[in-house]
């Protein structure tokens, strides 16, 4: 079976497909829909620049920093590529429309969920996190801590997991239990609410609290409320339960060492995302526009609520840097073997997207694609 049919099987499969009928392969040219829609409604940017940035991504993959997709947008200037593998094993070529592993890009997910959620009037992000998390013995938090990640609750990744059982047959963590893994920390584990402390366990609560409000399931919701308003096909949130990791045509690596499947894989909220490129792109165009959140709810989304670093914020699931005066919204991310850049101007209509499988070398400079868009 040839390569790209295979990566059409795969996405059958995380559409719900069941039937591999000659007919179920429409998606296949669905799938590249997109790229080709993309091609129609854009032009190419000048000889210079497209020569500027492809010489980027060729150098970063010439000294191993840089395997993967990446798109660049500016105005009506489009430029998309790939360098590398996607399997190592069998030397598969990384395609431009291949799915990645978003890691912590997607918060911007959960964020934009729950800020639906207050924009409807469904919860307001000053709520207490207690009320919709009663068990929780942590009690003076509000969503907003949640969001900006500033509520001084320890990371999950780094707590003692010796003496936690997975319940019989279970294979992957959900996130009540990590609401249980949290109570049993002591109180030397937590932190003064109102500092800013990266954290993953924040996202994790916040997805459960919208899994509460809404009675539907953190993937459904984010399916139904995000990726089709998008017009995004292809997206969705893992579920190793029901599709084994091995099974995904893009797999994860640190220096072409294949990164196994994890507990950690079944919680969302904090990672879990998988989309490509041009998905990515449909979702700064539907931003740009009011259709999934009103203008007052982005504006509020983006409006940066705890220091970071010199020139860095964070608000309310996305980072903020202000670079020549122009305002930036990003989120990148790293898990399991997966880095990954998103970042878009709200003072200009440019945006880039870099998704990567292995995390051999050293971050891409994101100030360096950032100038390649001047």
């Amino acid at each position: 079976m040839w390569l790209s049919e295979v990566r059409v099987l795969f996405l059958l499969v995380c559409l719900g497909f069941t039937s591999l009928q000659a007919q179920q392969f429409k998606p296949k040219f669905k799938a590249k829909t997109t790229e080709q829609s993309l091609k129609e409604t854009t032009v190419p940017f000048s000889d210079t620049t497209q020569k500027k940035i492809a010489n980027f991504f060729k150098y970063h993959a010439y000294v191993g920093d840089f395997n993967g997709t990446y798109l660049m947008f500016k105005r009506d200037s489009l430029i998309y590529g790939s360098h590398g593998y996607s399997i190592h094993s069998t030397k598969d070529s990384v395609l431009p429309g291949d799915i990645f592993q978003l890691a912590s890009v997607s918060k911007i997910f959960t964020g934009m969920s729950v800020m639906m959620l207050h924009q409807d009037g469904v919860l307001n992000i000053d709520d207490s996190v207690h009320w919709y998390i009663p068990e929780l013995i942590v009690k003076n938090l509000t969503i907003r801590q949640l969001l900006s990640h500033t509520s001084g609750l320890p990371d999950y990744f780094y707590l003692s997991y010796r003496d936690f059982v997975l319940d019989e047959g279970q294979t992957h963590l959900r996130n009540e239990q990590i609401v249980q893994l949290i109570n049993q920390q002591g109180p030397r584990k937590f932190a003064w609410p109102g500092y800013y402390d990266y954290c993953n366990t924040n996202y994790v609560f916040l997805s459960l609290i919208v899994e509460r409000v809404t009675s539907k399931d953190f993937r459904s919701f984010v399916n139904d409320n995000v990726f089709r308003m998008a017009d995004m096909k292809f997206s969705h949130i893992c579920n190793f339960d029901s599709l084994a990791l091995v099974n995904y045509p893009v797999q994860g690596y640190n220096n072409w060492n294949v990164f196994d499947d994890v507990m950690f894989n079944g919680t969302t909220g904090d990672k879990g995302v998988y989309s490509n490129v041009f998905e990515m792109f449909l979702l700064d165009r539907a931003l740009r526009g009011s259709y999934i959140l009103h203008k007052n709810t982005k504006d509020e989304m983006w409006t940066p609520q705890t220091v970071t670093s010199s020139d860095g914020y964070y608000a309310l699931g996305w980072r903020v840097r202000w670079i020549d005066n122009q305002k930036w919204v990003f989120h990148n991310g790293w898990w399991k073997g997966f880095r990954t850049y998103y970042w878009r101007c709200l003072d200009d209509d440019k945006c880039f997207v870099v998704l990567t499988n292995n995390v051999h070398g050293r971050f891409l400079s994101t100030v360096e694609m950032v100038s390649l868009l001047r």
